[in-house]
């Protein structure tokens, strides 16, 4: 896995500034482990290619991604429903 993916999904995860949103995202996820985060420096040393992305990141970005992906499914119904209500 590459920095500039790691970069994109944590944008996709939580917007610009995502290094400790996602530090906070993978803590429950960690290996030997849950716990309440990593340490954001390391995610910081992730992206910059400072340090290799561990194996474990990257199914756990796309678990990640997909409950972020009907998450937002779910607010865009929530808001057509909304419009559809205030046109009636």
């Amino acid at each position: 896995m590459s920095p500039e993916l790691l970069a994109r999904a944590g944008r996709a995860l939580a917007g610009d500034d995502w290094r400790r949103p996602l530090a906070r995202a993978l803590g429950p996820l960690h290996p030997d482990g849950p716990r309440e985060e990593i340490d954001q420096r390391t995610v910081s040393r992730w992206s910059l290619g400072q340090r290799d992305i561990p194996p474990w990141v990257r199914p756990a970005l796309v678990g990640l991604l997909w409950q972020r992906a009907q998450d937002l499914h779910h607010q865009a119904d929530e808001a057509a429903a909304a419009a559809d209500a205030l046109t009636l």
